[in-house]
């Protein structure tokens, strides 16, 4: 489920198969959580925004509903990048949820916490 933090930046102990990981959330971050780890952590659940088309299957009216895909296009372009594999992406889209975040952090000259290779290729494609 998505959740957004409107507090303050926290850490949160995520378990898996191979023990536990710990993430931080920064303020106003959106991160896909399970629901018991958002709601404890006071996190404000998402909708995610569906957009519904009306269409047909022969003479049946039907609704198709499509999902914003917005994200997931922003991860698929980043892993396109030649010399990025999907740790590294994965990493920069913890950092960087959206486009426009990193599109900004680039145009103010920010340091990017990044390798400097990693760091060149993203103001080549974002810059």
């Amino acid at each position: 489920m998505l959740f957004k933090n409107n507090g303050e930046s926290v850490k949160i102990r995520i378990g898996n198969l191979k023990g536990y990981d710990w993430i931080t959330v920064r303020k106003n971050q959106e991160i896909d959580l399970p629901e018991s780890i958002g709601n404890l952590h006071g996190f404000e659940k998402i909708e995610k925004s569906v957009k519904a088309f009306e269409s047909k299957i022969g003479e049946k009216k039907v609704e198709t509903k499509v999902k914003d895909s917005k994200k997931k296009r922003f991860a698929n372009e980043i892993q396109d990048i030649k010399g990025i594999g999907k740790k590294t992406a994965k990493d920069i889209l913890l950092a960087y949820p959206t486009e426009e975040e990193l599109k900004k952090d680039i145009s103010s000259k920010k340091n990017l916490p990044f390798r400097d290779d990693i760091v060149e290729k993203l103001i080549k494609k974002y810059g």
